[in-house]
């Protein structure tokens, strides 16, 4: 009678193991909602990096003139494995930012310079910070830590090339 039992028993488990092959799977694989996997960013002025976030700690700050606009700030991100990256604005992915005192400084994103490219725009002297964020689908994939900006009169930057057009005050 055991061996009976036994081989009933081995006989439905190799049944069930059989019925069970990768089109059951309930998981889509093919179809995962993609998220841009940024551990880390670095920002560059004029190809000069001088922001770097990464491993919880930010090093580096914006500096812009009172009344002046700095130079085209180009955002990249970095992986897990170290290597840097841009999301793929294609796919839905989109820079967004968040300034703690719009007063004091404000972004310009046009769509000529890039998915991944801004200016900050000096509106008062003082201090305020810039949250850099990748947007996905309504969400952020990736928030950084404050990254600080000053502005002083006599600090660095250009006259606003887009003094006439509408700043674009939400990422």
């Amino acid at each position: 009678m055991f061996k009976s039992i036994s081989a009933l028993s081995i006989f439905a488990l190799a049944f069930f193991i059989a019925s069970c092959g990768d089109d059951d799977n309930p998981v889509d694989t093919e179809h995962e909602e993609e998220h841009a996997e940024a551990v880390g960013l670095i920002i560059r002025n004029s190809g000069e990096e001088i922001v770097r976030y990464e491993n919880g700690e930010v090093e580096g700050e914006i500096e812009v003139g009172h009344g002046l606009e700095t130079a085209l700030l180009s955002v990249r991100f970095i992986a897990e494995d170290g290597d840097l990256f841009t999301p793929d604005a294609d796919e839905g992915f989109a820079l967004d930012w968040e300034i703690a005192d719009e007063s004091i400084a404000e972004v310009e994103h046009h769509a000529e310079d890039g998915a991944w490219a801004f200016h900050i725009v000096g509106l008062e002297e003082g201090q305020t910070t810039i949250l850099i964020k990748i947007s996905h689908e309504g969400h952020a994939d990736f928030v950084s830590k404050e990254i600080e900006i000053h502005v002083e009169e006599g600090g660095p930057g250009s006259e606003d090339s887009h003094a006439d057009e509408d700043h674009d005050e939400e990422g």
